[in-house]
């Protein structure tokens, strides 16, 4: 016979949180999915500001990698 699967633990939001809560329980589960995906995509927007390949073209060649940092200080300002 097989166990009976354990009842998880209710999730604690804050009281704040709980008519959001409330109206995502309202949508289908189609339309919830699609509000937690527009969620998670405004997420990741915020955390990485992307650079268009037109700017990245023009700012290409502007640094160099690798090389002394005090000599290229120097050079820079004593000229």
């Amino acid at each position: 016979m097989a166990q009976p699967k354990p009842t998880p633990e209710p999730v604690v939001v804050p009281e704040a949180l709980k008519p959001l809560v409330e109206q995502l329980a309202n949508l289908s589960g189609e339309d919830r999915h699609r509000v937690v995906e527009a969620a998670e995509h405004a997420v990741r927007g915020r955390r990485f500001q992307g650079v268009s390949l037109e700017d990245l073209r023009r700012l290409t060649g502007l640094v160099a990698i690798g090389g002394n940092a005090l000599e290229d200080c120097d050079a820079l300002y004593d000229g």
